[in-house]
């Protein structure tokens, strides 16, 4: 029993040496700033530090954007008090994983990978506000409101369910289209991933008086969807949305509107 937690107590010095001396930050720094396996997409980390037994902290971590050598990049998503560390318990029941939390605009994301074959990856994050967040505004989107979201993901494959409350967006326009998203209080959405292919299994908006689901997929850069619009006798400006949208009118109050674009600028 002595020579067993001996040899535990051995091992545990001998690998938590190992992180503070052999690893150093930088190795860990470039590893992290080159893990998004695409060219046009980078990490950049801000104030990287070890912790004892493999764990680290930054100050901020940026997903950014570039289309080029020379381009210094355009960011698009930003994180704060990023911790991220390895769960013992895990190690011990020898399915490793690592846990990780921070914030991102105004809100707290915390999650998990596991690091065996499947590779799965848990998160769900809470408060993230609209305003503020780049890769929304890169997309034309405007506004405010407050994000919640959980994933689960097995071998890069598996489902995205999120919801905005409190909604405050702007009208906007993809691909030469009129969305009108300040009709709307609020969403809620699934989305089925699987590679490169996201396909929106269901998104609901709801507002006053209107009503709009969005079915479509995403794959690659290319944009395909369909936003079915409805609009009931409480709606109030029905007549300037009604003008705005008569094109896209399949019957009254009923309003079918394709959105279909390559978004590979975002």
């Amino acid at each position: 029993m002595k020579k067993a937690a001996f040899v535990t107590g051995f091992l545990a010095v001998f690998i938590a040496g190992f992180w503070l001396i052999a690893v150093p930050v930088g190795l860990i720094t470039d590893f992290l700033e080159n893990s998004v396996g695409r060219e046009d997409f980078y990490i950049e980390t801000e104030g990287l530090n070890k912790g004892l037994f493999y764990n680290i902290r930054a100050e901020g971590v940026t997903l950014k954007k570039t289309t080029g050598d020379k381009d210094p990049g355009t960011a698009l998503l930003i994180l704060n008090n990023v911790n991220a560390g390895l769960n013992i318990t895990s190690l011990l029941k020898l399915s490793p994983e690592v846990d990780f939390d921070c914030d991102i605009n105004g809100g707290r994301v915390i999650g998990s990978v596991k690091l065996t074959e499947k590779g799965t990856v848990i998160i769900n994050g809470s408060g993230i506000r609209v305003a503020g967040i780049p890769l929304f505004d890169q997309a034309g989107i405007k506004g405010d409101g407050d994000i919640s979201l959980n994933v689960r993901l097995d071998n890069g494959a598996g489902e995205v369910r999120f919801s905005v409350d409190n909604m405050k967006l702007k009208n906007t326009s993809l691909g030469g289209v009129l969305l009108p998203l300040g009709l709307f209080n609020d969403i809620r959405g699934s989305i089925v991933v699987k590679g490169v292919t996201a396909e929106l299994k269901s998104l609901a908006l709801e507002g006053d008086g209107v009503y709009a689901r969005v079915k479509g997929v995403i794959s690659g850069d290319k944009l395909d969807l369909n936003m079915e619009l409805m609009m009931d006798s409480t709606f109030e400006n029905g007549y300037v949305y009604r003008a705005m949208l008569a094109k896209y009118m399949s019957s009254p109050g009923h309003y079918v509107i394709p959105v279909k674009m390559n978004y590979s600028r975002f």
